[in-house]
């Protein structure tokens, strides 16, 4: 039995060479992040912050990519606006809704705008009377439609099925409304709001700088061993999507850990000369980082850190410095970006077509297609 690709995703399987699609979307980021301070996004983005004013509680949900962008979404939330917030996997939040939507916003997130669960919560919380935002990059899409205030910009959709930009456009999507909710109560958001006008060129600056990092990582990792991603704070979404893009783009098993559950007892399982990828932030949990580092050496780990401080860890073998003068709770938008770097060309090491993810072989292909949707 033959199945047909459906159209929707039939752009993922054009390349079967490097540049891949996926290589494109992740250069193009600094662009992508660009169109979100552009006039009409702007004015998307004051009218969905004026909203939230009147809320005592924001849910922020999504699947995947998207859920991990509303985790990193809440802690800016929480520092710069003081309303409680929390991330929710888009089907749980349908399936078992919390209580008082009434008094709630929700933030629906969705690349392209269409993904049923995020829609189904969407028109949830508006029955019960919540103020609906949605991030999506497609302005003509049923979540765009859906929502009370969309937020767009973005630059369309992307043609591989793992995604790479769409994930900091997300990311800065919610940083820009938290910072003008901070900015509309007198909060310090305008400057803020300065900080993260330098995303686009931060971005584009650290893809230079961090690429012969990632190159020499690549070769130096094969043959294959496990990998660790470990954050804390909002890096534990940057700890899960570089897990998630492993798997989809690279077929890598890797493991993605929050810095004090890792200390728990998973570490036991990492063994000598596996790769410990530490994401470790000016902030709370600096010195547990340090702490972890030290103790693996008796392991004897190979340690990647990606940081914002030049004297983060001492002995690692691998370090990618991340823009200077960026608050903690926006470093996320930056520290994926190497990590990306490090997913593609482990793809093209490993002979694999990153932007089809495993759906060139008919077995995979038959079980995408049946997944309920």
């Amino acid at each position: 039995m033959t199945h047909t690709i459906p159209e929707s995703i039939q752009q993922a399987f054009e390349r079967t060479e490097h540049p891949f699609h996926m290589w494109e979307a992740l250069q193009s980021t600094p662009e992508a992040l660009a169109t979100l301070f552009e006039a009409p996004v702007k004015e998307q983005i004051a009218e969905a912050a004026a909203a939230l004013a009147g809320v005592d509680y924001v849910h922020l949900l999504g699947c995947g990519t998207s859920y991990f962008s509303g985790i990193a979404g809440t802690y800016a939330l929480h520092a710069l606006t003081g309303i409680p917030s929390a991330a929710h996997n888009a089907f749980e939040f349908a399936a078992y809704p919390p209580g008082r939507l009434d008094r709630s916003a929700v933030v629906a997130i969705s690349h392209t705008g269409s993904t049923r669960v995020a829609l189904d919560s969407v028109h949830l919380a508006a029955e019960r009377g919540g103020v609906t935002i949605g991030l999506t990059d497609y302005p003509d899409s049923p979540l765009a439609r859906a929502v009370d205030f969309p937020i767009l910009g973005g630059g369309g959709r992307e043609k591989s099925l793992p995604k790479t930009k769409s994930y900091p456009v997300s990311l800065l999507r919610h940083y820009l409304l938290a910072a003008q909710v901070a900015a509309n109560s007198g909060g310090g958001g305008s400057e803020l709001l300065k900080v993260l006008a330098q995303a686009p060129e931060h971005a584009r600056a650290l893809l230079s700088d961090s690429f012969p990092v990632t190159e020499e990582l690549v070769a130096a990792r094969l043959p294959a061993s496990q990998i660790f991603i470990i954050g804390n704070g909002p890096n534990v979404a940057t700890a899960l999507d570089g897990r998630l893009k492993l798997q989809e783009a690279a077929q890598v098993p890797a493991h993605a850990w929050e810095l004090e559950e890792a200390m728990h007892g998973p570490w036991s399982i990492i063994n000598p000369g596996d790769w410990v990828f530490l994401l470790a932030m000016r902030g709370p949990g600096m010195a547990k980082a340090r702490g972890l580092a030290e103790a693996l050496k008796h392991v004897g780990v190979n340690l990647w850190v990606i940081t914002d401080d030049p004297n983060s860890i001492a002995g690692a073998r691998y370090r990618t410095l991340l823009p200077a003068g960026v608050p903690e709770i926006f470093t996320p938008l930056f520290a994926i970006l190497p990590l990306y770097q490090f997913i593609y060309l482990t793809a093209l090491a490993l002979g694999k077509r990153p932007d089809c993810m495993r759906l060139a072989d008919p077995r995979y292909l038959r079980a995408r297609l049946a997944l309920p949707r």
